[in-house]
């Protein structure tokens, strides 16, 4: 618990960095990425990528998918890219809780036993490499060989590779074009809109059983200026913000909080908002009226 959930009524942090279920927000982009992501395994499509910047969701996005699959899926998750050939397969051993093998070869062979006896089962075995992006290139020739895994029926391993925008332009390499050719879907994870970025605070807020009316309008303006859309630095600013009002007292969150969180973290102005999307008004609240906006110089710097 965070200090300051009680004062604001907070049944749970709404703004961890964990990626908690309970927080899950989907923007459009997300909301594909998820949809196809689960077609893909179901449909035992074999490999699928989800890209995105550090921040984007991506490992959040990955637990909504393999909760949403629940028990038709077995999952192995590998997040050091720094693996030899060795010690993936013992990975996977270890992650399937299958006894461990003295050679390789061995490690294959019971790998494909127990893929061939999930088949049977009519379980879908997914294996989700993390930070993709920085794999060695032996590495990531040994698990385009995963997909050698497979029936004449479809592919027993489903593989998710998950890592920075670097990931994609790897895959475009010449010498990785026998892995390309065998990725089914190719999902990109951006920043959230202006309107997403008060969508996603006010609904984390929501989910942690606090106030709608806890961030004042031209907060969400500061926020998305300084985090860009990016939901990580969302939660650092948010997470700041409120401790910064629970010490002051204060039971709302203005601008004023969050400039002096971005001037204690050093960040910087990344994003604008322009003079459509506030008329839009994606910042109030369904029949709020009353004046646009009314805040000091240093939060609407960057409205255009």
């Amino acid at each position: 618990m965070a200090l300051y959930d009680h004062f604001y009524g907070f049944r749970a942090a709404p703004f961890t960095l964990n990626p908690d279920p309970r927080f899950l927000f989907l923007s459009r982009r997300h909301r594909e990425a998820l949809a196809g992501l689960v077609h893909s395994i179901d449909e035992r499509k074999g490999f699928s990528v989800l890209a995105g910047e550090v921040g984007t969701g991506k490992t959040t996005l990955v637990h909504a998918i393999l909760a949403e699959l629940g028990s038709r899926v077995r999952t192995a998750i590998l997040f050091n890219p720094g693996l030899s050939r060795a010690e993936l397969y013992a990975h996977l051993l270890s992650e399937f809780r299958l006894p461990e093998q003295a050679t390789v070869l061995g490690a294959i062979r019971a790998l494909n036993t127990f893929l061939l006896e999930q088949f049977a089962a009519d379980t879908r075995v997914v294996v989700v490499l993390d930070e993709a992006h920085a794999l060695p290139a032996e590495v990531l020739e040994e698990v385009r060989l995963l997909s050698n895994f497979e029936t004449s029926q479809a592919k027993l391993l489903q593989v998710v590779l998950v890592g920075q925008p670097e990931l994609i332009a790897r895959l475009e390499a010449r010498d990785l074009r026998q892995l390309r050719q065998r990725i089914a879907l190719r999902f990109q994870l951006g920043p959230l809109t202006f309107a997403e970025t008060v969508a996603y605070m006010r609904s984390r807020v929501q989910a942690a059983g606090g106030k709608p009316d806890l961030f004042l309008p031209a907060t969400f303006v500061a926020v998305y200026r300084f985090s860009g859309g990016t939901p990580r630095l969302i939660n650092v600013i948010c997470d700041h913000a409120l401790l910064a009002g629970f010490v002051r007292d204060r039971r709302q969150i203005g601008p004023e909080h969050v400039a002096g969180v971005v001037s204690d973290l050093g960040l910087v102005a990344v994003a604008r908002v322009g003079l459509w999307q506030l008329l839009r008004g994606p910042h109030r609240r369904p029949g709020e009226s009353g004046p646009l906006i009314a805040v000091p110089g240093h939060a609407l710097g960057g409205v255009e």
